[in-house]
């Protein structure tokens, strides 16, 4: 998939990308904004369960596989 700047499929693409990148940081609230706002346009339905650090970073990589699936 070719990232089009004016496409909101590729919005939710990057949103995914935020949303893992901000989950590894440590940004829990600002992770699940992102993973929210891009499920909203994919139609996917990802409820992680964030209770620990390890929690974070094991769906932080969740996300990020499905982002590379989605984009190749």
């Amino acid at each position: 998939m070719v990232l089009d700047k004016h496409s909101r499929q590729a919005d939710a693409v990057a949103n995914l990308y935020r949303a893992a990148l901000f989950l590894a940081r440590g940004s829990r609230k600002t992770g699940l904004e992102f993973l929210k706002k891009a499920q909203e346009r994919l139609g996917e339905d990802i409820d992680p369960v964030l209770k620990t650090r390890a929690d974070d970073l094991y769906w932080a990589e969740k996300i990020l596989d499905q982002y590379h699936k989605i984009r190749l």
